[in-house]
Parts: structure tokens; C-alpha cells; sequence
């Protein structure tokens, strides 16, 4: 009798047999036969879910970074004031290196690739413009509040962002203290552009 699973199921399947090939063999070296092979699928089945290996790889950097997402949602959107949410906003996106699992390691070195950088790019654009959205909401808080002084809000929210995540996408190549300095020059920077009454990381 043939396996018939439910389609998130399945997808969840495919990509964590993808992550697991890449991990061993690289990405370069895993062709679409080895995830069919191990998952014990048809070509047609992972067709059906996946339009090639880029789409899958493309589809496990959404799912690992929706958790961070739903964590910058939720702080520009809770009770806090502006600049609690700011400093909270920065502090999510720093990774501590206790919480990097074997399967990160291996999609980041994977999406690191040359080969890859379109669809990184890409991806980076729609996560920008997700974060734009966040961070536009905490700044007209701050308007509000009388605590930020910025004329274009949502277009500030966009250079902010914008530059944030594709810098961080070549930061995390650097070493720690070089990377602590990115982040130093980027809480200056937000100061600077958000205008604040006061000192936003209490330097």
C-alpha cells in the first residue's frame, strides 16, 4: 500500500532529509535522486512539493527563521514602550552561540555558498520588508510618545531594516569582536536616525 502522508508532513520530510544530505554530502554534491532516494519517494511526489533543490534549500531558511519573526512581531506589537521595544528588537537578532544547533551550522554554511547568493538575496528582501513593517510600528510609537523625532517613518524604518539585514548577512562571516563592532556602530546609527530624547542602549 503506498504512504500517503499529509502534505505539510511530507514537505517537513523532504526538507529535513535535504538538510541531513547537505549536512553530509554538501549542497553542491546532493542532487534531487539522493532526497528521493532518502525519503523513499517518487520523482513526481517531490515535484509535487518542491519545485527543485533551490526551492527546498529556500523553503528551510524560511522555516528556520519564522521562530525570530514571530519574535519581532511580537515585540513591536506588545504592551512595552518605544525604546524598550527598540533595544528588544536588536538584542532577538543577535544568535548566541549556545543556541546554534548542528542543523543551523550546516544551512548556514550551505546558503554561504557562492552558488546560493541570488537566493539569499532574495530571501533577505522579503524578510526586510517584513521587519520594515515591525520596526515602522515602534517608531510611530515613539512619535507618539514624544521620545523619537523622525519626519519619515516608515521610509527610515526601510533604510534601517534594509541595511540591517543584508549587512548581517556578510557579518556573520566575520569574528566575534569584528561583529560586536558592527553591532556598536549599528545602535549608534539608530540613535542617530531615530532621533531619541535620550540615549536608546544607555552607552
Amino acid at each position: 500500500m503506498r504512504d500517503v502522508k499529509e502534505p505539510e508532513v511530507r514537505r517537513t520530510e523532504i526538507m529535513e532529509a535535504a538538510l541531513r544530505l547537505f549536512s553530509e554530502k554538501g549542497y553542491l554534491k546532493t542532487t534531487t535522486q539522493d532526497i528521493i532516494d532518502e525519503v523513499k519517494i517518487s520523482r513526481g511526489l517531490l515535484y509535487y512539493h518542491f519545485k527543485d533543490k533551490e526551492d527546498i534549500l529556500y523553503c528551510l531558511v524560511e522555516r528556520y527563521s519564522e521562530p525570530l519573526l514571530q519574535r519581532l512581531s511580537t515585540i513591536a506589537y506588545n504592551e512595552k514602550t518605544a525604546i524598550e521595544k527598540v533595544r528588544a528588537f536588536v538584542e532577538a537578532t543577535l544568535i548566541s552561540p549556545n543556541t546554534v544547533t548542528a542543523n543551523m551550522m550546516a544551512l548556514q554554511k550551505t546558503v554561504d555558498l557562492h552558488k546560493n547568493r541570488y537566493l539569499m538575496d532574495r530571501f533577505a528582501h522579503k524578510v526586510s520588508g517584513i521587519v520594515t513593517e515591525y520596526f515602522a510600528h515602534i517608531i510611530e510609537q515613539g512619535i507618539s510618545e514624544g521620545v523619537f523625532h523622525v519626519t519619515y517613518p516608515l521610509e527610515t524604518a526601510s533604510f534601517l531594516m534594509h541595511g540591517y539585514v543584508f549587512v548581517s548577512n556578510d557579518v556573520n562571516s566575520l569574528d566575534v569582536d569584528q561583529q560586536k563592532q558592527y553591532v556598536a556602530a549599528y545602535k549608534d546609527l539608530l540613535e542617530c536616525s531615530l532621533n531619541a530624547n535620550s540615549d536608546i542602549f544607555n552607552n
